[in-house]
């Protein structure tokens, strides 16, 4: 009796992985009754039949867990993310349309409308998949990460400037991966806590001598908040976790310290921020151009200075797109763009950290943290209220690797949204 209203039931459950979960869950309902049964003086047979009649119509009972244990769409964040990428399209062909240069303008429009077009169905196929199965690899592909990175840092190959924008793409792909990483690590005492530290200070110390300094930065800060979000939900619980987290944070700002007051360029950058009329032939003239620009912007049109933003901004259709929108087409119209990457980081992280699934709450928080920090990096760059620095603004400002990257963390992490539901918390796996 107990098989044949499984097999009803399971029938009306579309979704296959969420059927083996039912099983063992209404399996466990109808033992636990029927025990109940049978300790009152029922038979066996008597004890089954009322056990599996308590459970309702398996008919009903199915179709009701099948409208719980099935995929959410994701409808609202994959047309916010749509009209970013349109955006995108539509400054750089901005720039083509306007621009003095029309042959390199029209390469950087046919190229991002590619990457974005091709980038937005590589993130619905992500979005689609089960990022459970990627999970189940994470330090595999960690530890290759690793390899690669610090081969490339101890084994003088020649780096050129392209390789060195695929090296940053390849930090930034490694925190979803870090987030599993920290998953299959919970609960381990000791000196497996040792290994959890390798996998979050070397990408640290190899950022420190690969990447350029906001991606360091980055690195570091988003790391940091994904271990100490683990250390605060009590993941490791003995207190020796707290001490090694303190250790892991004193380690790292020790890099970035090092990294970033080892080279003279550096200071003068910060110094130039800081007093732009003081360094205006050097590293100070592009802050003093942001801000004439933003001093002179009108609410909608052109700026009224006497700069045009072609001629005055240094790769204005990547590391200064949103000071170009400014200058060119409004404070309005990049207002609005601000909200949109505002409004869908704030999704985005709220998605995250309110994840019932907590594998999916450690892989998405580093998804959605590395949207965010690139976002909020790059428009107060443009803002002139940090110092200039090589940029990507996700999914609007030229760059087809960039493109990609952030494409595939925002399919996992709508991937994470999607199977909420659909089964319960894997088991971590086994750690080394």
């Amino acid at each position: 009796m107990e098989k044949q209203y499984l097999e009803t039931l399971l029938a009306q459950i579309r979704e296959k992985r969420a059927k083996e979960y039912v099983r063992q869950e209404i399996a466990g309902h109808i033992a636990d009754q029927k025990a109940c049964y049978i300790a009152d003086g029922m038979s066996n047979d008597q004890a089954e039949e009322k056990a599996v009649a308590d459970m309702g119509d398996p008919v009903e009972t199915g179709i009701a867990l099948d409208q719980i244990h099935r995929p959410k769409p994701a409808w609202g964040m994959l047309a916010m993310i749509a009209v970013l990428c349109a955006a995108g399209v539509l400054l750089q062909f901005a720039v083509y349309r306007y621009g003095p240069d029309a042959q390199a303008g029209r390469y950087l429009f046919e190229s991002q409308l590619q990457y974005a077009v091709f980038g937005y169905f590589l993130l619905c196929g992500i979005y689609l998949a089960d990022y459970t199965k990627l999970a189940k690899y994470s330090r595999h592909l960690c530890t290759g990460i690793l390899i690669l990175l610090s081969l490339t840092a101890f084994c003088d190959l020649p780096i050129s400037f392209d390789r060195l924008l695929s090296l940053n793409i390849l930090f930034y792909l490694y925190l979803p991966l870090y987030g599993a990483v920290l998953y299959s690590y919970r609960n381990c005492k000791g000196k497996k806590l040792w290994y959890l530290f390798l996998y979050t200070i070397l990408p640290v110390y190899l950022a420190s001598q690969l990447a350029y300094a906001s991606v360091r930065i980055n690195l570091a800060v988003i790391l940091f908040i994904m271990l100490g979000t683990a250390v605060h939900k009590g993941w490791f619980p003995q207190p020796a976790a707290k001490i090694k987290y303190i250790l892991f944070t004193c380690v790292a700002a020790a890099f970035l310290l090092y990294t970033l007051f080892l080279n003279n360029y550096q200071h003068i950058r910060i110094q130039a921020w800081l007093n732009p009329a003081a360094f205006s032939a050097e590293e100070g003239y592009l802050q003093g151009v942001i801000r004439s620009l933003l001093h002179n912007s009108r609410l909608i049109g052109q700026n009224t200075s006497k700069l045009s933003a072609y001629d005055s901004l240094p790769n204005y259709a990547t590391d200064y797109i949103l000071s170009y929108m400014i200058a060119t087409f409004g404070i309005l119209a990049a207002a609005v763009l601000i909200l949109f990457v505002v409004l869908l980081g704030a999704w985005l992280l709220r998605l995250s950290i309110r994840q019932k699934n907590q594998l999916g709450m450690a892989m998405g928080l580093g998804c959605s943290l590395a949207f965010v920090v690139q976002s909020a990096e790059y428009i107060l760059v443009n803002l002139a209220l940090l110092p200039a620095s090589s940029l990507y603004f996700p999914l609007i400002s030229f760059g087809g690797s960039n493109m990609l990257q952030t494409c595939v963390l925002l399919g996992i992490l709508l991937s994470i949204y999607r199977y909420e539901n659909v089964a319960p918390e894997p088991a971590p796996y086994t750690a080394i």
